[in-house]
C-alpha cells in the first residue's frame, strides 16, 4: 500500500511541487520587504496621507488625541498599529512564519522525492535535481531574509512613525487646541463687553426716560431719607 501511495506521485510532479512551495516562501519574504520599504519611505518623506495604511494610522491617532486630550504613550500606539497591519487578510508576522513553513514544506517534498527515487532504484543523476533545487531554494530564501531584515525594518518604521506622530501631528493638534482656546476666550471677552455695553445702554435709556441720572436719583433718595429722619 505504501508503494502504491508513493507511486501515485510522479517524479516531475514532486519537483514542480517543491519549486512552488519554495517560490511562494521566497515571494512572501519579498512582499514583506517591499511592504515595509514603502511605508518607511512614506514616513521619511512625511507623505503618510498618500499611504492608505499610514493615513488610517494618522486618523486613529487624531481621533484618540481629541477624545482623550492627548496620547500618553505614542510608542505603544504605534506598536499596536503595526501589529494590526494586514496584507491580503494576513498579518505581517503570520506571513513571515508561513514563509518559513512553506520553505520547510518544499524541503520535505524534495526529501520525499529522493526517498521515492531510492525505492524505485533511480540513479544519482535522477535524484540530483532535488538536491539542486533544495540547496538553491534554501540559499535564495536565506539571502532574501537577510536583505529584508524584517526586525530592523520594523524598528525603522516604528521610529519614523513615532517621530512623525509625536513631532508633527501631535504638535499641530496641540497648536490647534491652543488656538481654539484662545478663540473661545476672545469670544467670551467680546460677549462680556457686549453685555456690559447693553447694560450701559439700558441704564442710559432709563435715565433719559425718567429725566434723572443715577447720581441725581441717589442724591434725591438721600434728601428724602434725611427729610423723613428730621421729621421723625
Amino acid at each position: 500500500m505504501a508503494n502504491g501511495i508513493i507511486g501515485y506521485f510522479d517524479h516531475s510532479f514532486i519537483i514542480v511541487l517543491t519549486v512552488i512551495f519554495m517560490a511562494i516562501g521566497v515571494l512572501y519574504q519579498i512582499i514583506i520587504g517591499v511592504f515595509y520599504q514603502r511605508m518607511i519611505h512614506a514616513t521619511d518623506t512625511l507623505s503618510g496621507v498618500e499611504n492608505k495604511l499610514l493615513g488610517q494610522c494618522k486618523e486613529r491617532f487624531v481621533n484618540c488625541y481629541k477624545l482623550n486630550g492627548g496620547v500618553p504613550n505614542i510608542s505603544v500606539f504605534v506598536d499596536k498599529f503595526i501589529n494590526r497591519i494586514r496584507f491580503m487578510g494576513m498579518g505581517i508576522s503570520f506571513m513571515k512564519h508561513l514563509s518559513g513553513q512553506l520553505m520547510l514544506a518544499g524541503v520535505f517534498v524534495a526529501g520525499f522525492g529522493v526517498c521515492k527515487g531510492i525505492i524505485e532504484g533511480r540513479s544519482f543523476v535522477d535524484l540530483l535535481p532535488f538536491y539542486i533545487i533544495s540547496l538553491f531554494g534554501i540559499y535564495l530564501y536565506l539571502s532574501v531574509v537577510s536583505i529584508v531584515d524584517m526586525p530592523a525594518r520594523r524598528q525603522m518604521l516604528k521610529t519614523n512613525l513615532t517621530d512623525y506622530l509625536e513631532n508633527t501631528v501631535a504638535q499641530r493638534l496641540e497648536h490647534g487646541i491652543m488656538e481654539k482656546e484662545k478663540l473661545l476666550w476672545e469670544l467670551a471677552q467680546e460677549k462680556g463687553a457686549k453685555a456690559e455695553e447693553k447694560e450701559t445702554e439700558a441704564a442710559a435709556a432709563k435715565e433719559e426716560k425718567t429725566g434723572f441720572s443715577q447720581e441725581d436719583a441717589a442724591e434725591l433718595e438721600a434728601l428724602l431719607r434725611s427729610f423723613i429722619g428730621n421729621k421723625a
